[in-house]
């Protein structure tokens, strides 16, 4: 999984939107331009380091849910389809390399 600012941003629109906040009260909460959170949740603009650490405390989630637009649960499910595919691949070859010699 890599960094993506859109589904980060994203995420964190949801978040904002679940909590009730608007962008003008979310962005004095945290002390920034309205317009610079706007191309944040629009995935225009990455999160400082600093910044993740301030929406983690801010929406109490983890800094990987942040950084990675979903949730922990998410990223496990993620992982696991990811190593599935791969053992299925595994296994594909395996009987393909069976077939030929029958």
């Amino acid at each position: 999984m890599n960094y993506d600012m859109k589904r980060s941003g994203a995420y964190i629109q949801n978040l904002r939107i679940q909590k009730g906040y608007t962008q003008g009260q979310m962005a004095k909460a945290l002390n920034m331009d309205r317009s610079y959170l706007s191309r944040i949740e629009s995935g225009a603009k990455g999160c400082s380091v600093d910044l993740f650490i301030q929406l983690s405390e801010f929406f109490h989630v983890s800094i990987d849910s942040l950084i990675l637009g979903m949730e922990r649960d998410d990223v496990l499910k993620h992982g696991s389809k990811v190593q599935l595919k791969k053992e299925i691949a595994e296994l594909i070859d395996r009987l393909t390399t069976f077939q030929a010699h029958l």
